[in-house]
Formats: structure tokens, sequence, C-alpha cells
């Protein structure tokens, strides 16, 4: 079966070595940085600008990410990062990579994620989906993804490009993409680029013309089946992935059945169950669970999606 080098694979893995490639590619990168974990904040003020980003170089879900406004959060914002990156579990997962936090540049606008796959190095998008939520900090939680997006065609064409120049600096010739965006007034930002299908739940929120769900099309690609002519079903989707608020042990879930009782709500899975650890951002890493919708518009889905949300009731102990 074809794939990808290891080379570029771990160059989507650490988001320093991602950043660097991308910015020789020519394309709108913000400022960055990457220091060690023993550096002093104050060594380093005099490089920054506010408002920044902070995040470990290899987590996912928007673990560890933080916007920083000044010296004083600046500070804060690495103490938390170098004590969650000393964590046995951290340390191990992440390797020499722990030992580092990648600084850059606020990026303002909207965010999109585009989900696709790769033959020959030329990328068949999927879907691209709107993040109608804003996301300007301090913590980055992911909460709803709707496609079809209602970008116009203009801008989704220049989206495309952009992530296809994203994948040739990074040598991504085969399999699953999900790259993440920000557009603003001064064009398009590669956030993430990821050798991989999208996380959790989500792609249950996907579901293609024939009956075939996202895992399948990998699948009949990775085979060598043409999957160029593969389409969404002509319907609004969304999904929530619904956020850790409190840190404790959690109890119980209320109000299940009435969030699937809204009308548009497809499904409601949990992911976390009673007598485990809630943890929110920017330290948690896990979602209570995925909320599924549909309906006539995005509109229409995202107030479905939030009357749902707002049945649930979640019962923890604190620790």
């Amino acid at each position: 079966i074809e794939h990808n080098s290891l080379e570029s694979v771990k160059l989507t893995k650490n988001k320093y070595l991602m950043r660097s490639e991308l910015k020789k590619s020519g394309l709108k990168s913000p400022w960055f940085k990457r220091f060690s974990v023993h550096k002093t904040p104050k060594d380093i003020f005099a490089e920054l600008s506010f408002p920044c980003v902070l995040k470990p170089t290899f987590l996912s879900a928007s673990q560890g990410v933080l916007r920083v406004n000044s010296f004083e959060e600046f500070g804060k914002g690495c103490e938390m990062l170098s004590d969650m990156l000393a964590e046995e579990k951290v340390k191990k997962r992440g390797g020499d990579q722990a030992n580092w936090i990648l600084v850059e540049e606020y990026i303002p606008g909207k965010e999109v994620s585009i989900e696709g796959i790769v033959n020959d190095g030329k990328l068949k998008d999927l879907a691209i989906f709107d993040k109608p939520e804003p996301l300007e900090g301090p913590i980055f939680p992911e909460t709803i993804f709707i496609t079809p997006t209602i970008l116009d065609e203009h801008l989704q064409f220049s989206l495309l490009e952009t992530a296809q120049t994203a994948l040739q600096a990074l040598g991504i010739s085969k399999g699953p993409v999900h790259i993440e965006l920000r557009i603003n007034d001064h064009g398009n930002y590669i956030l993430e680029c990821a050798a991989r299908s999208i996380g959790g739940l989500c792609s249950k929120v996907l579901e293609f013309k024939g009956g075939m769900s996202l895992e399948e099309l990998i699948l009949r690609s990775a085979l060598g089946r043409n999957v160029e002519k593969t389409q969404l079903i002509d319907k609004a989707k969304g999904v929530m992935m619904m956020p850790t608020e409190k840190r404790g042990i959690l109890r119980e879930i209320h109000g299940i059945k009435a969030a699937l009782a809204v009308k548009g709500i497809t499904d409601l899975q949990t992911t976390i169950k009673p007598g485990e650890m809630l943890e929110p951002l920017p330290k948690g890493d896990r979602y209570l669970g995925f909320l599924f919708a549909e309906g006539k518009d995005q509109d229409t889905v995202i107030i479905v999606l939030q009357e749902a949300w707002s049945k649930i009731e979640v019962v923890s102990e604190k620790i």
C-alpha cells in the first residue's frame, strides 16, 4: 500500500518543523519561535509582540494552546505549560518535544478546516467545515463544525490552493488529510496540516452519496480505487464537541434524553464515563462527548446544536 514518507509525517507531527517548512514554501506565516521549557520567560521578552499564542509542539485537540496578551500572561502561560510538559504521561508521549514550547503570532479571523484525500500529491477535497463560533482565546475549544461551507466559491478555491501548496511543502503525497486554516484580510494561514482524518467521532457527520462513510472512502483510496467523483449529500450537517467545562470526577450526565428529543438532533455520544476524570482546556485533552444534527441550512443546525447542549447538565465532584 502506498504511503507518505516518514520524513513528511514527522513534519506534520511537530508544529515547529511544520511552521518552518510552510514558511520556506512562501505561504503566509505568522512570526514564530521555539524555546526551551528550561529558559526563563524574561530571556525572550525582547523578541515578543502581543497578542501571541503559546503551544506545545506535539499535542492536539487544542491541548496546551493559550493566547496571551501581555508579558505577565506570557510568564504565567509558560509556567503552566512547563508544568504540563513535565508530567510523566506527557513526557512519554512527546519525547524530546516535551522540552520545547512554540510561541507564534496570534492570527485573527474566521477558522475553517478541510477534510480530504491525497493521491499522487493531489488533494481531493471531501468537505470544508465552517467553525461558526469565534475562537479568540485565551483557550481554543473546538465546539461546532458544520458542512457544507457557506463561503463563496472563489474563497473555497483559494483555500484549496493554499492547502495544496502546504501539502507539497510538507511532502504529503498519499492518504487522508485534515487541514485547519484561518482567513482574514491578509489572506489564508495554515494552522495545522495533519496526515490523518478528522479526530474523535466527528467523521460521523460526513455522509457521502451512495451511503459511504469517510473511513470507507479512505480504505477505497488506499486500495487504489478512484474516489475523485465522491460528493457529500446535499444537506447541512453539524457536530458539536461537548466541552469539558469544570475539573472534577464525573458522576452523572443529566438531560441526554431531552437533548436527543430536540428536532434535528440525530445522535449524541458521550466519551467520558462516570467515575472518570474531567479536565478542561488548556490541560485537558478529552471532550465530554459529541452531538450531531442536521437541518435545512447552517443557521438551523447551529440553533439545534446549541439548544440540545443547553439541555445537558453535568454533575461532577470537585477534587
